[in-house]
């Protein structure tokens, strides 16, 4: 019985941009390591909920497909910039 020999699969190339692999947004974050991401989110702030508030934010969060917490601070976000 012959014994088959197993192929060697071909190694996929990465994206030329050099920082990371083939799928969209690997690699390294905005800011590139000079410092946080422009992008970043410095202060924390607690909010409280009842029932119907919460499933009224998941129902948006669903529609836009987005996480709770990111329909949460736009909401918040867009309603202090309407008062500044």
């Amino acid at each position: 019985m012959a014994v088959r020999k197993k192929k060697a699969r071909a190694k996929k190339k990465a994206a030329p941009s050099g920082w990371g692999g083939r799928r969209k947004g690997a690699g390294r974050p905005k800011g590139s390591g000079k410092g946080p991401s422009p992008d970043a989110r410095y202060n924390r702030v607690a909010v409280m909920f009842n029932n119907d508030e919460i499933s009224t934010l998941q129902s948006l969060a669903k529609k836009k497909g987005l996480p709770v917490a990111t329909v949460a601070y736009q909401l918040i976000a867009r309603s202090l910039k309407r008062k500044a």
